[in-house]
């Protein structure tokens, strides 16, 4: 057994997964630019809940 034969399973796996994504084409650009603007208002949300808590509770320095 030599390394092509190790090596030969993942390089099929990344074959299989970069054809996924020609497949989905700009689509996959667009789901991950929404998803990762939908995680971005939540973590801004999040910080602004955080910053209101420790301001009345008077640990904002």
């Amino acid at each position: 057994m030599d390394l092509y034969d190790l090596l030969e399973p993942i390089e099929m796996l990344f074959q299989w997964s970069f054809g996924l994504l020609e497949m989905l084409g700009n689509s996959f650009n667009w789901i991950i630019i929404v998803v990762m603007s939908i995680l971005g208002v939540i973590w801004i949300k999040k910080m602004g809940d955080y910053n209101r808590e420790a301001k009345e509770k008077g640990t904002l320095k």
